[in-house]
């Protein structure tokens, strides 16, 4: 093995454990070990394989949680709808926009959506709060515990962008937003936009009849809802 030693012939093996063992590492001009620029390139390519295999993966996972909400939301409006025409009661499903929350409230048999009339009035009450405070009534809506028991928060990474409502002149972007679901089998149509961290986006639609919902991809205006 001497002989074979000295004249640079060795198997495979052999030679891998006499480098490992009796060559020294390279060494860097502070005497540190250190990596050579291959082995630094090679971890930068390992990298760059995960990043571009996992990427899509977190994304497809945010669109697949869109969809669920989406679905959760289409589901309660539907119970929503069941609940008004049972029960008599006008019940709403109100949308938390800053805090991404949505819950389902019950209110009386004769509630009527607010005009141009009453939200003048209603202007006018809170100009004057002090002195027509007597005036204002009291919120008619409670939550709706057989439905909703509590308020229920979007999946992480998802979010409202607007709400639709048929009443209202321009999306509602803040605040909170409503859907009225009315003992008659009537619904207030309602276009609800969310989307994702991965910029995925997805519309809501509920018909005015029957209270069916529907899905379309993007952030689709009432005309493409509605076919025209």
């Amino acid at each position: 093995m001497a002989s074979q030693v000295a004249r640079g012939w060795m198997p495979t093996s052999a030679r891998t454990i006499f480098n490992s063992y009796f060559l020294p590492r390279r060494r860097n001009s502070c005497g540190a070990d250190g990596f050579t620029l291959v082995e630094i390139i090679v971890v930068i390519a390992l990298m760059a394989l995960l990043t571009v295999f996992t990427l899509p993966q977190i994304a497809s996972v945010f669109k697949v949680s869109l969809r669920a909400a989406s679905r959760e939301v289409a589901s309660i409006a539907k119970e929503a709808y069941n609940a008004a025409v049972m029960t008599g009661r006008v019940h709403r499903i109100v949308y938390d926009l800053e805090k991404d929350e949505y819950w389902v409230e019950s209110g009386p048999s004769d509630l009527l959506l607010d005009t141009e009339e009453s939200l003048a009035l209603e202007e006018k009450r809170r100009k004057f709060g002090k002195t027509l405070e007597e005036e204002k009534p009291s919120n008619p809506f409670g939550m709706d515990k057989s439905i909703t028991r509590k308020k229920a928060a979007l999946p992480r990474g998802v979010e409202f962008v607007d709400v639709e409502a048929e009443k209202e002149k321009k999306p509602i972007t803040e605040g909170l937003a409503y859907t009225h679901f009315f003992p008659h089998g009537i619904s207030e149509q309602t276009l609800i936009h969310l989307k994702d961290t991965s910029d995925h986006k997805i519309t809501l639609h509920i018909a005015p009849i029957l209270g069916r919902t529907r899905l379309l991809d993007g952030l689709a205006t009432l005309k493409e809802a509605l076919g025209e």
